[in-house]
C-alpha cells in the first residue's frame, strides 16, 4: 500500500508585485519556475529546514527568486517588498540562516554581486556579496597583499554574509579576522534607504572607509552578527589588507579545485601537500589530554607569538583526509588531543628563529610534544594538506570530507576552560540521544565528547568551541537527534555559564524562550527591530518575534517551543509567567 504524498504549491506573488520586481532587476532575473525555487531551498546548516523540508512545508518554498546585481536594484527590491507586503529572505551562500518562515517570500540571491575593487595605495579592497575569500586572496596577492587569514570554507564563504554571523576565522589569532579587519559597510535599510557605515559616513572623508570608528553610535556592532542580517542587507564591506610577509611565491597561483579539471588535478596532486610559503611556520602539537592542552593553548595564545592557532583533534579527519572512508577512520581517535600554531618573520628570519623557539619552550613546560620527521612523522605526514589554508583555505576548504555536516552551536567567547565544561556536556547528550550516523559507519559525531575544535581569538585573549553533529538529511530520526541534542546543550550551556551563542544574536526561538540571555535582551532586541524593520520586511521572526507573535506562541506553541519549555523544567529553570502586558515574561534574573 503506498501512501499519497501532498502536494508542495508554493504561495505565488500577485501579477502586481511580480512585475514591479521585473521592472526593478529585468526580466531575466526574477523568476517563478519551480526547478529554480527548489534550487533555493537547500540549507547546510539547518537542521530544523531540513526537517521542514522533509515534513512537505510550503513554507520552505520561496513565491519567487530575484537575482540584483547592484545596490541600487536591491533598494528597488525592497522598496517593492514594502509596497506590496511581501517578506524577503537574502541568500548570499545558503550556509546558515537562509530558510523562509512565512509563505510568500522572495528569496532575494545576491550570486550577481561579484565584483570587487582594490585599493592597493591604502591596503582595502571593497567587495560585493558573492566574492568569496578565496577572490579576495588571490586579487590582494598579485599586489603583494594578503588578509591576514581566511574564515572557514574560504573558497565557499562570504565576507559579506559572514560578518553578519560575526565573521568567525580559524586564523584570528593575531589578525582578528572580520572583527577588527571590516573598515566600512554599505546595506540597504529594511524601508529601501541606503546606509553607508565607517568613516566615509562623516562628511569631508574619503568615499571608500578607512576606518570602522566614526562620532556618534558604532553602527558596526549592531550590524555585526545580526544573525542573517535581520537588521540591513549587505552589499558591499571594505576590508583591511596587510603586507605579505610570505616571501616568493605569492600564493595567487595557487588556484582551486575545479570540477571540469578535477581527475587531472587529482593525477597531479596539485592541491595536495602544498608546502609552507617562505616566511611562514606551521608547527601541530598534542598533548596527553583536554585539560593539558587547554593550558598549552592558552600559554601559546597570549605569549605574543604566532599569527595563527587553534584546537583541532580529530577534526583534522575531515580537513585533511581524501575518501569519506579514510575521515570516518581517522575520525576515531586518530588525532586525539591536538593542534596547530603558525609563526610568521614579520621583520626578519630572526624573528621567526625566536618564535619558533618560544613555541617549543612552552609545549615542553605544559607538557606537549611537537610533531616532527622523528615523532609521529605519519600524523605530520597526515595533516600536510593544512599547510597553507590558514592563509586562503580552497583547498580542503573546498571539499572537507564529511557527510551531512550540520553544525550544533557555537558557545561565547570564554576562558580557555571552555573546552572541558562543552566536552563533558557534549559526551552526556550523546549518550542520551544517541549519535547520528554511527548506524551508517560515520562517527563523525562523537568529535566533539573526546576534543571540541577550539577557536582562538580576541588576540589569545578568549576562546570558543565548536560543537557538531552529522545527521542524514532524509532520516527524520536523525535530524530529530539533532533538535533534541540541540535543546539540551543550550540548556546544559546556560547551567554551566555561557549564555547564548558567540554572535551577539541568539534568534529565535532561543531569544524569546530563555529570556535569562541578557536578561531579557529580547526586550531590548525587538524594540530595535521596531526601529529598523517595522514592517517586519527582512527575514521576519528570525531575530525576535514581536509582540504579537509572543502571544501567538502561547495560544500555539510549537514542536521545538514545548521541547523547549520542558527541557527548562528539566534543567530547574524558574518558570516563566506571562507580564500584565501578556507581550512579554516577567522579568527574568
Amino acid at each position: 500500500m503506498t501512501t499519497e504524498k501532498t502536494k508542495v504549491v508554493p504561495q505565488k506573488l500577485s501579477r502586481e508585485a511580480y512585475h514591479a520586481l521585473e521592472s526593478v532587476v529585468g526580466k531575466e532575473w526574477v523568476t517563478e519556475d519551480r526547478v529554480m525555487i527548489e534550487a533555493y531551498v537547500i540549507n547546510t546548516d539547518d537542521a530544523g529546514a531540513s526537517l521542514r523540508v522533509l515534513k512537505r512545508d510550503p513554507r520552505m518554498r520561496a513565491a519567487a527568486v530575484v537575482l540584483a546585481g547592484s545596490t541600487e536594484e536591491v533598494q528597488g527590491v525592497v522598496r517593492v517588498a514594502n509596497r506590496y507586503g511581501f517578506p524577503i529572505v537574502t541568500v548570499g551562500n545558503m550556509q546558515l540562516a537562509s530558510a523562509p518562515v512565512l509563505p510568500g517570500t522572495v528569496m532575494l540571491s545576491l550570486r550577481r554581486m561579484d565584483k570587487l575593487w582594490v585599493d592597493e595605495e591604502n591596503m582595502r579592497i571593497t567587495i560585493q556579496p558573492f566574492i568569496d575569500y578565496g577572490k579576495v586572496h588571490h586579487e590582494a596577492a598579485k599586489r603583494g597583499l594578503w588578509l591576514g587569514g581566511s574564515g572557514w570554507h574560504g573558497a565557499i564563504a562570504k565576507p559579506c554574509s559572514q560578518y553578519v554571523t560575526y565573521g568567525l576565522w580559524q586564523s584570528d589569532l593575531k589578525y582578528s579576522g572580520l572583527a577588527r579587519n571590516a573598515v566600512g559597510l554599505t546595506m540597504v535599510e529594511a524601508d529601501g534607504s541606503v546606509l553607508k557605515i565607517g568613516s566615509s559616513a562623516v562628511a569631508g572623508t574619503d568615499e571608500v572607509p578607512f576606518t570602522e570608528r566614526f562620532p556618534g553610535p558604532n553602527l558596526h556592532g549592531m550590524m555585526k552578527g545580526s544573525f542573517g542580517g535581520t537588521r540591513g542587507i549587505v552589499t558591499e564591506i571594505t576590508l583591511k589588507l596587510h603586507p605579505w610577509v610570505g616571501g616568493q611565491p605569492f600564493p595567487e597561483d595557487r588556484g582551486r579545485p575545479s570540477i571540469e579539471h578535477y581527475f587531472e588535478e587529482a593525477k597531479e596532486k596539485k592541491f595536495d601537500r602544498a608546502p609552507t610559503h617562505p616566511g611562514h611556520k606551521i608547527f601541530w602539537f598534542e598533548y596527553p589530554d583536554l585539560a593539558s592542552m587547554c593550558e598549552g593553548t592558552r600559554e601559546l595564545a597570549r605569549s605574543g607569538i604566532g599569527i595563527a592557532i587553534n584546537m583541532t583533534g580529530d577534526f583534522n579527519a575531515s580537513m585533511c583526509s581524501y575518501t569519506i572512508a579514510d575521515a570516518n577512520e581517522r575520525s576515531k581517535g586518530y588525532f586525539h588531543f591536538s593542534g596547530y600554531m603558525v609563526v610568521a618573520g614579520f621583520t626578519s628570519e630572526k624573528q621567526l628563529a625566536y618564535e619558533e623557539k618560544v613555541l617549543r619552550r612552552i609545549v615542553d613546560e605544559t607538557g606537549g610534544k611537537l610533531w616532527s620527521e622523528e615523532y609521529k612523522p605519519e600524523l605530520l605526514d597526515a595533516v600536510s594538506p593544512w599547510n597553507v589554508e590558514y592563509i586562503l583555505n580552497t583547498e580542503t576548504g573546498m571539499r572537507t570530507i564529511r557527510s551531512n555536516y550540520i553544525s550544533h552551536i557555537l558557545p561565547p567567547y570564554s576562558t580557555f576552560e571552555q573546552p572541558l565544561d562543552t566536552a563533558e556536556i557534549w559526551r552526556e547528550l550523546c549518550k542520551e540521544y544517541g549519535v547520528p550516523g554511527e548506524e551508517r559507519g560515520e562517527f563523525h559525531s562523537r568529535m566533539p565528547g573526546e576534543c571540541p575544535y577550539g577557536y582562538i581569538g580576541d588576540r589569545g585573549h578568549q576562546m570558543m568551541t565548536e560543537l557538531d553533529q552529522f545527521p542524514e538529511r532524509t532520516s527524520e530520526k536523525e535530524l530529530l537527534t539533532w533538535i533534541n541534542s540541540l535543546v539540551y546543550l543550550q540548556m546544559a550551556l546556560l547551567e554551566k555559564g555561557y549564555p547564548g551563542l558567540f554572535t551577539v544574536d541568539v534568534g529565535e526561538p532561543w531569544m524569546t524562550t530563555v529570556p535569562e540571555i541578557g536578561p531579557d535582551s529580547y526586550i531590548v532586541m525587538r524594540h530595535m527591530q521596531k526601529v529598523v524593520d517595522p514592517k517586519g520586511v527582512i527575514a521576519p521572526r528570525r531575530s525576535v518575534y514581536s509582540g504579537d507573535e509572543f502571544k501567538e506562541l502561547l495560544k500555539h506553541p510549537g514542536t521545538m517551543i514545548r521541547q523547549i519549555m520542558a527541557m527548562r523544567d528539566r534543567f530547574g529553570l524558574p518558570k516563566l509567567e506571562v507580564a500584565a502586558e501578556e507581550d512579554r515574561w516577567k522579568p527574568v534574573e
